[in-house]
């Protein structure tokens, strides 16, 4: 019986240094997601400077996180995932395009994920570029939805596998729809 505290001793000690990596993730996740919103807030103020900086604070932190949360992964994509959505919405505003999964150097599922929330991003701005009666801005904004959805149409994985992406996907169209809906109404009224 007395053999086995050198064995219980030595796992601790792996569990202890488990979980000060587990408390690292949590801490850098918790960064990530809120300079992500603020970068998301500063790009709808169009203040793209100033979003600029909050993204790449993020990518460092994100070069950091991909380092020491590979036991924690599902703890930290949401932090990735929101990434994504920042540096999507970043590079529609500033760059006219989406980037690619390889530019974002995010996990896959985050990215996806990521450009399904960037929709409800799109959203906001066209509603704000009706609100100056800026039709082709709402027009553009709102081919860049049809885009990210019309491209992800096709995935279609259980919920275990991909989970929450049909929820998105279906509140992306929903989305797509009424801002459809909002710039036909706009047309109408200027007519």
């Amino acid at each position: 019986m007395n053999g086995i505290g050198s064995d219980i001793s030595s796992i601790s000690d792996r569990l202890a240094k488990k979980q000060k990596n587990f408390d690292n993730v949590m801490d850098v996740s918790r960064d990530m997601i809120r300079l992500a919103g603020e970068s998301i807030t500063l790009l709808h103020n169009n203040e793209k400077a100033s979003a600029l900086k909050k993204i790449n604070e993020i990518a460092a932190k994100a070069k950091v996180m991909q380092k020491m949360d590979s036991d924690f992964r599902y703890h930290s994509l949401q932090a990735y995932q929101e990434y994504a959505e920042a540096l999507c919405f970043y590079w529609v505003k500033t760059k006219g395009r989406l980037p690619r999964l390889s530019e974002s150097k995010v996990p896959y599922e985050a990215y996806l994920m990521g450009l399904m929330d960037t929709v409800g991003e799109l959203k906001r701005e066209v509603l704000e570029s009706l609100r100056h009666n800026d039709i082709k801005s709402a027009e553009l904004y709102l081919e860049f939805m049809k885009s990210i959805y019309d491209s992800t149409r096709s995935i279609r994985f259980a919920e275990a596998v991909l989970n929450g992406f049909r929820k998105k996907q279906d509140v992306a169209r929903i989305q797509i729809e009424g801002a459809g809906s909002e710039i036909l109404s706009a047309k109408h009224s200027r007519a």
